[in-house]
Parts: structure tokens; sequence; C-alpha cells
């Protein structure tokens, strides 16, 4: 696999301190809640642009796609599938906490409702909530650290009273170290789990740590699994100024 390496800054708007240690001596003097922002926005700068392939298996069917996907800071995110042929142009735009799906081959743009925040993000095990609040824990939730070992924290996160969020919990396994996810999972309102998302084959690319690979697995449906491989990954390049529109949905 084949990473590009930019040489732009690294210490850029919204992961300033992606690159630096987590004092961890002690629980007492460790920012709990910095360190999950800064595991949720690993995959972001300033900008960045990512090719990825993503790995879809239910027990009725599977597929696989690749797509290119764009960000800005925590708030912009466009996300188009290359392929399979049939599903090329089929777009996501984020823009703050409001998210549109782009159907090209009917020129169809459709603005996701609250209630449908739960459904699967183009068919996978990651829901239109994660797209519009995954990178956004740190101010949704409330923290509490369960233990250390070594550089591996354990960290549990209960919503804020008045977050409107899907899951009634969430369990982070992190490296303090290098700043990333070693397992996350969800629960129900009941504490019953719901899945796992795994994280794999992690390298440093312009002086952060990224993991490359992400499986997610749901409890009920072991059989089942999404799989995002990136590809390629740059962060802080120049994007055009009206990228995170919806004009720019259907000339892409």
């Amino acid at each position: 696999m084949k990473i590009k390496r930019v040489t732009a800054l690294v210490l850029c708007a919204c992961i300033v301190t992606v690159i630096h240690s987590v004092s961890a001596d002690t629980p007492e003097n460790m920012d709990v809640r910095e360190l999950i922002r800064r595991v949720e926005t690993q995959y972001m700068g300033r900008t960045s642009r990512a090719l990825l392939r993503m790995k879809v298996i239910t027990e009725s069917w599977s597929r696989e796609m690749t797509m290119e996907t764009w960000s800005e800071g925590r708030d912009k995110f466009i996300a188009k599938i290359l392929t399979p042929k049939k599903d090329h142009g089929v777009a996501t735009l984020k823009i703050e906490n409001d998210m549109w799906n782009y159907l090209p081959k009917i020129d169809r743009l459709m603005k996701i409702p609250s209630s449908l925040m739960g459904d699967r993000w183009m068919g996978s095990h990651l829901t239109n909530d994660d797209m519009v609040k995954g990178d956004k824990i740190d101010k949704l939730y409330d923290f509490e650290l369960e233990k250390i070992e070594e550089h591996i924290a354990t960290v549990h996160c209960t919503p804020k009273p008045d977050a409107a969020v899907v899951w009634g919990s969430i369990t982070y396994i992190v490296d303090m170290e290098k700043s990333i996810p070693v397992t996350v999972d969800y629960y129900d309102e009941d504490g019953e789990p719901v899945r796992t998302i795994e994280f794999d084959n992690v390298e440093n690319i312009s002086g952060r740590w990224v993991p490359l690979i992400m499986r997610i697995k749901p409890v009920e449906s072991p059989g089942e699994l999404t799989e995002m491989i990136y590809e390629s990954l740059e962060f802080d390049i120049d994007l055009e100024d009206d990228l995170f529109s919806i004009s720019s949905l259907r000339r892409r």
C-alpha cells in the first residue's frame, strides 16, 4: 500500500496536538476529553483527501466499492463513489450537522432527516449519525477514565443529558502514545453491546499516526462486517473554494 507523504505543515487547525504525547502518569493529570478529541479527529487536518476501499458483508449480500473523500476541519466532508460503475457518482455531503445524499442517475438530492440518522450509510455498518457526529464525541459525551495499563487507556463515554445521539454509551481502548484507537465498543440505551470497531495497519503520515484499516463488526450478526481500507491519505492540501456545496455534488 503506497501512502502519499505530504510535506505541508502538520501543526494545523483541527488536530494541532495530535503528535503530542499525553501525560498519563496518573488518571488525575490526564485530559480524557482532549484524548478522545484527538482520537476522533485523527483522519483530519486543516483539509484532507483520501482514496479508500469499503467492503460490506451481510448475511444476504456483499459488495465492494472504492470512493474518494475530502474534508475540511470537523464540519465539512464529501464522499463520492468511484466504483462499481453502477454507483459511480453517488455522493454524500456533510456540512456541520446537516447531511445530503446525491443520486446522479436520477439527479436526486435528498437531505437526511433526523428520523433516518440511525440508518446505514452507503449500506455499511456505519450510520448516518456516525458521519455527522462521530468526530464530535468530545462535545456530546461525558467521560470516565476506567483504567490505564502502560500506554493503553480505557475510557467510558456517556451522552450529555441534552445530547441527541444514537448510542447509550461508548467505550474506547486507546493507545495514548500514538493517540489512536485500538477498539471502540458501542452500546444501546439498555447497556447491551451493538457493535465493535477494530483498527489496524497503523502508519505515520505527515507526522501523525493513522490506522489505515477499520473493521466494523455488529454484535448480533457475527458473520457480518464492514472493512474500510485507506489506499491513499494526504493532509493540509488546497481544495476548491466551493467544494463543500450542493452544486459541487452535481459537478463531480
